[in-house]
């Protein structure tokens, strides 16, 4: 029993993030059409400076569990990645022409974007590494470490006879 309302849980969280998905893609289609080209925003300061303050805690956050070797890493380096490119998108298209661009870009191409892929390549080869640690701990043989065909463990209620 306790199995099945698990599922549907599951089913139930991806039906609703696929019709999010969907729906998002109607409201990007309104913005495009509705949105000026520019627009003067209060407090645009604050907007910038807490989303950097942010990020730089999801920085120490990702440093202090590196430091300690903790699986709190692999989040945060995902989250930290996240920020970068984000940062990076903003950066780009809100910039002024001239030096602002090229700066924006500059950063973009040589420091964000390669710190976001750096961020991005450690979290995925943390958790392979720790799909392999698990499964060779439980005594399970690794038949693949692909994370788009490794199950989800806390939906698997086999367990392997030892």
């Amino acid at each position: 029993m306790a199995k099945i309302e698990r599922w549907k849980s599951h089913q139930l969280q991806s039906v609703l993030l696929i019709v999010a998905s969907l729906s998002l893609f109607g409201w990007i289609f309104y913005l495009l059409t509705a949105l000026p080209d520019s627009y003067h925003a209060a407090h645009w300061n604050l907007a910038w400076v807490g989303y950097d303050f942010g990020m730089s805690l999801t920085w120490l956050g990702t440093s202090w569990a590196l430091w300690k070797k903790r699986q709190a890493a692999i989040p945060g380096a995902m989250i930290s990645a996240t920020f970068l490119v984000v940062d990076a998108w903003f950066d780009v298209v809100t910039s002024n022409p001239g030096w602002d661009f090229r700066l924006a870009i500059f950063l973009a191409l040589f420091l964000e974007l390669p710190a976001a892929f750096l961020l991005f390549r450690f979290s995925r080869n943390s958790v392979r590494r720790s799909i392999q640690n698990a499964h060779r701990q439980a005594g399970i043989e690794v038949t693949s470490v692909s994370l788009w065909r490794t199950p989800l463990a806390f939906f698997d209620e086999e367990r392997p006879q030892r």
